[in-house]
């Protein structure tokens, strides 16, 4: 059985109930039967526990009710079809999927026609979009708090995840909390992309068509386990981890690429346009208004 979203998403919940017992893999796989190296590959999601390896290691680390069911109901569904989940904002077991993707990437490629990605994101930039969502204030600051934990992958010392970001014009110039927030996001954008391991590439509003005004969507590569792509909608999210469904996103790189402006011109339009949201830039208005 192939390595999947459901599978790291398993593997982690386990690891992570493991070590709340302070249990060695040695120890937890003396029990249960398993040898140290499967267990290993089971935490990280390269392996799928079965449903009757789940049920030892959550018995033996005394895990009932309704994580137990919960998990048993995961380790019976790891070898379906991709990964579709309905609800406002990504559900729980995806983004720890999404998390443990992120964590581990060797490479990550985000496209977005409409917003500024998560991990690219201002604490008000984030807040404005997920109280103006409808979250309460306290959930949508909870919410902010893990998507700029999450945003460390990209910013830590230790080998950070190289990150290729596609965005389309007008989202720099969409004045997302007002211009005093947007302003701030952009200069925000522009110090990320100044990055050794960010790449931020603009698509010119003068382009017209290209693939990305399809949807946002992630591909995250890693050393051990095959691409996937996490597509996040309003109500939906959805990992495909299925080749030929994966491979079209792939493909797409090149053509997305061949759509944007370099490196120094997109460094460029962030920079305009955050001028033109502090207002600074003499004899040009704005596109936006106030």
């Amino acid at each position: 059985m192939e390595s999947n979203a459901r599978a790291r998403t398993l593997g982690a919940e386990l690891r992570d109930l493991r070590k709340a017992k302070r249990l060695s893999m040695v120890r937890l796989g003396d029990q249960v039967g398993i040898d140290k190296s499967t267990l290993s590959r089971v935490e990280r999601g390269e392996r799928p526990a079965t449903e009757t390896e789940t049920a030892s290691i959550l018995g033996a680390l005394g895990v009932v009710g309704a994580k137990r069911r919960e998990l048993l109901t995961l380790a019976r569904e790891a070898a379906k079809s991709n990964w579709l989940a309905t609800g406002p904002g990504v559900p729980p077991q995806q983004l720890k999927a999404l998390m443990e993707y992120e964590r581990v990437a060797t490479f990550m490629m985000e496209v977005n026609p409409l917003l500024v990605p998560g991990l690219l994101q201002t604490p008000d930039y984030a807040l404005t979009i997920m109280t103006e969502g409808g979250l309460s204030n306290a959930e949508a600051h909870e919410r902010v708090g893990l998507r700029l934990d999450r945003q460390r992958v990209i910013t830590r010392d230790a080998d950070p995840v190289p990150y290729l970001s596609i965005m389309d014009e007008f989202v720099l110039r969409r004045p997302v909390g007002g211009r005093a927030v947007m302003a701030g996001q952009l200069r925000h954008l522009a110090a990320m992309a100044r990055r050794d391991n960010v790449t931020v590439r603009v698509v010119p509003k003068e382009r017209g068509y290209h693939p990305g005004l399809y949807g946002s969507f992630v591909l995250l590569e890693s050393a051990r386990t095959a691409p996937v792509v996490h597509l996040e909608h309003l109500r939906s999210n959805l990992f495909l981890y299925k080749w030929e469904d994966v491979r079209g996103y792939i493909d797409l790189k090149s053509t997305l690429l061949a759509a944007t402006a370099g490196v120094e011109e997109s460094m460029d339009l962030i920079e305009q346009c955050a001028e033109d949201m502090e207002g600074r830039r003499s004899g040009h208005l704005a596109e936006v208004e106030p």
